[in-house]
């Protein structure tokens, strides 16, 4: 029994590797480059250059966990390399005036796209002036009349020339209600109807050869008229055009002359200038709208000269950084709206809108994969915006061929634009894997760390980076000792003595949450107390389920026993997590044993309660045990292994060493402590191997021990490999340096069984051997007894 103990003592975890402190690691060193970016060396440099290479396809997918400083770190970088590049172009959409349902897209330089609608908003107030100005000029009148009165004298003209005509044949050219007549005369006189039938029959017959030959050229006289209208609108068209023209040309050639650097505007302004004496005509219309709501809305004539400002940028500002935070199909690429007058809905250019891409146009967009991939259309449009290198603003239904209703098709504009999109690991997994085009279109990756290695340098760099972020959330000011405590819980956080956790939203939540409670005692700034009291009171927040799973343990609901012995008997270690929160908490593992064929029985795995994990992990067991006990000799085995009072889904293999120990305590009907709980995993060799959540297991097997009461017997078996994890409360690191509570590290399964059973592991093993090769012989003498029941029965 001595040298159980002392080989016991060997495997105890000293207190000082219990939880790594900040003590012994300076905090403060005069020179850390690029505090900022502390342990994000290879993700900087991997956006870096996505950033700067400006070729196609080179846009980023930048990876990490949510929290890990993702869209701060990429934002920084873009918009540093932003700053170097020149402000892009502003883009509009104007009146196309030969074909209105697709609008004509306009370059301009950076900030002259809103100088330009200004300019010709002002030109249209412009226009509304002067054009019935120019008409109403005296000059104007004067040539209007003298067109007229050319059209009154030609038709006069006319009628003179059938009366003279009729008047030599004694024929009167008569006007009635109902058009133009033909009469005889005689003596000046119209004969009336019996006189002209009393008439010699050869004088009557002539004088109706005579009516027909003056009114087939009455007739061709007055079919004439129209023409003679018409061509005396035409006259009046062409004037008011000419008219028009002298009055448009000079303010035109004005704003012309200011754009003449700009060939899409002063290609548009030449037809600008075509159109509105086009409509000379409609410029004279001063009449208001009969609707009273329609009274002060600009004329749909003038609305078509307006510019529809896109995008606008500053001529003196950097390259755009944006980052869309909802990232749907109109938002990303644009829409066409529309507006419901008198119960139909109506648009035009003046309504196309741009999306983000075009907003970003020239610099940088930000994305979440995660909201592009659930919006509807979002991802394709993305791809064929990136593919074809242009923006088209078209509804979905028109880019997938469903549309049934005529709407504007605007001219798609160039796309110049780096996207970075921001996601998880597994989601840049599965586009690579399923998405074919992904690799072309994305093909620089930024795989930001979860955490960084703990050294003397990034420990310096990590306390100024906290420096940094309570000056940028404007908290009162951290001491030294409040630092240090917030780095050791960075590597709690890790779950790694040797490392600390980069999830900067945890961070950030801890520095606030500790200001808050210095705050409340009027402090002037954070002291160690107060971040330890943060942490506590979050745990507590959050521990309602550990808190019932505690109370189900103490009034044994839950059955643990922390005292005595039991054959095939064990606690082992779960973890919870519940995601902000994870705890530990022991679990009562029995095994079975008797006579069998070498099967170990998985009850979770029966039941479908198991997962995979779980499920091989008993399977590496039932190996490690045939192999090594009496290895010469058949498996005559039946095992059963369960978690009693497991109602839930179990998965993982930290409870294998357990599992095996209570099978080989069955075997060999050695008992097993119940005041110690073991985790761990193991190989097929006998190796004990490193599982996650060390932290928490201890600390919850701790929790019940403590409530019954410690009295120095009570412990943990860990994995050695995982004593660097080690990042225990201080109340648990306490309890071991006063001999209250142990944590022993193991290696190999042996050195696990004489831990838990007292019992040397040699001893253990010829045990188990003895009882195996008597279940072989026990099988044996079955097997030939069934064998002679047969043949005596034959």
């Amino acid at each position: 029994m001595a040298e159980i103990i002392a080989r016991n003592e060997q495997l105890v975890v000293p207190t000082a590797r219990l939880r790594t402190t900040c003590d012994a690691i300076a905090t403060r060193r005069a020179e850390v480059a690029d505090v900022a970016h502390v342990g994000q060396r290879r993700a900087v440099e991997s956006a870096r250059f996505g950033i700067g290479v400006e070729r196609e396809g080179f846009n980023l997918f930048v990876m990490g966990p949510p929290g890990s400083h993702r869209h701060a770190l990429v934002t920084e970088l873009a918009e540093a390399r932003a700053a170097r590049k020149p402000s892009p172009e502003d883009w509009c959409y104007a009146n196309n005036f030969a074909n209105p349902e697709r609008p004509r897209a306009l370059r301009l330089p950076a900030g002259r796209g809103a100088a330009f609608r200004e300019d010709m908003h002002a030109l249209i107030d412009e226009i509304r002036i002067a054009i019935p100005a120019a008409f109403e000029e005296e000059d104007y009148r004067n040539q209007l009349k003298a067109l007229e009165s050319e059209l009154h004298e030609e038709i006069e003209q006319q009628w003179e020339d059938i009366r003279r005509k009729a008047a030599k044949d004694d024929i009167a050219v008569l006007q009635t209600p109902s058009g133009y007549v033909l009469a005889p005369l005689r003596d000046g006189k119209v004969i009336d109807d019996k006189d002209f039938k009393e008439l010699p029959d050869d004088e009557r017959k002539s004088i109706e050869a005579t009516i027909d030959k003056l009114g087939e050229e009455l007739q061709a006289r007055i079919e004439s008229l129209p023409k003679l209208r018409k061509q005396q609108h035409e006259r009046v068209r062409a004037l008011d055009r000419e008219v028009t023209a002298h009055a448009v040309t000079v303010l035109i050639q004005e704003l012309a002359a200011k754009y003449a650097d700009v060939p899409d505007v002063a290609h548009y302004l030449e037809e600008a200038r075509e159109d509105i004496i086009e409509h000379a005509q409609e410029f004279r219309q001063t009449d208001e709208p009969a609707l009273p709501f329609l009274r002060n809305d600009i004329p749909s004539l003038l609305m078509s000269y307006e510019i529809n400002l896109v995008v606008g940028n500053e001529p003196d500002r950097p390259a755009p950084v944006i980052y869309e935070t909802n990232p749907s199909y109109p938002n990303l690429v644009g829409k066409v709206e529309h507006r419901a007058e008198m119960g139909a809905l109506l648009t035009d250019f003046r309504m196309v809108r741009g999306g983000a891409l075009l907003h970003a146009n020239g610099g940088y967009l930000v994305l979440d994969a995660h909201r592009v991939l659930g919006r509807p259309f979002a991802w394709e449009a993305l791809k064929q915006a990136l593919f074809t290198k242009e923006v088209r603003i078209e509804s979905p239904a028109d880019t997938l061929g469903f549309a049934t209703t005529t709407t504007l098709k605007p001219e798609p504009i160039p796309l110049d634009v780096k996207i970075i999109l921001i996601g998880e690991r597994w989601l840049y997994y599965l586009l690579s894997l399923y998405d074919k085009e992904f690799g072309s279109l994305f093909k620089v990756a930024v795989d930001l760390d979860d955490d960084v290695e703990r050294t003397g340098d990034s420990v310096a760099a990590y306390a100024k980076m906290i420096g940094n972020r309570v000056r940028s959330h404007e908290l009162l000011p951290f001491d030294e000792a409040a630092v240090r405590r917030v780095i050791e819980q960075r590597a709690r956080q890790a779950d790694d003595s040797e490392r600390l956790s980069m999830n900067m939203q945890s961070l950030d939540d801890l520095l606030v949450e500790a200001e808050y409670w210095a705050r409340q005692h009027d402090a002037n700034s954070v002291g160690v107390d107060d971040v330890v009291e943060a942490i506590r009171r979050k745990k507590e927040r959050l521990g309602r389920i550990e808190k019932r799973i505690v109370d189900a343990i103490e009034r044994d609901t839950l059955l643990i026993d922390t005292s005595g012995e039991c054959v095939g008997q064990i606690n082992g270690l779960s973890v919870i997590d519940l995601g902000d929160h994870r705890f530990g908490h022991p679990v009562r593992i029995t095994a079975t044993t008797r006579i069998g064929t070498g099967d170990v029985v998985d009850i979770e795995r029966e039941v479908e309660l198991g997962g995979a994990i779980h499920s091989k992990g008993v399977m590496i067991l039932s190996s490690a045990l045939s192999s090594r006990y009496a290895p010469d000799t058949p498996l005559s085995l039946h095992g059963s292994i369960v978690f009693e009072q497991s109602y839930g889904g179990v998965d993982g293999d930290s409870a294998s060493v357990a599992e095996l120990c209570a099978l080989l305590s069955s075997i060999s009907k050695l008992p097993i402590r119940q005041n110690v709980a073991c985790t761990g995993s193991i190989n097929q060799l006998g190796r004990v191997q490193a599982v996650g959540g060390v932290n928490e297991k201890i600390e919850g097997f701790y929790e019940i021990c403590k409530a019954r009461g410690l009295d120095g017997t009570h412990g943990v078996v860990i994995p050695k490999d995982n004593v660097k994890h080690l990042m225990l409360r201080e109340d648990v690191v306490d309890a071991v340096d006063k001999g209250r509570f142990a944590v022993w590290a193991v290696e190999t399964i042996d050195e696990a069984v004489e831990t838990l059973t007292g019992t040397r592991a040699d001893v253990v093993s010829g045990k188990v051997e003895e009882q195996l090769v008597e279940y072989a012989r026990q099988r044996k003498r079955f097997a030939e007894g069934t064998s002679n029941g047969a043949s005596n029965n034959e």
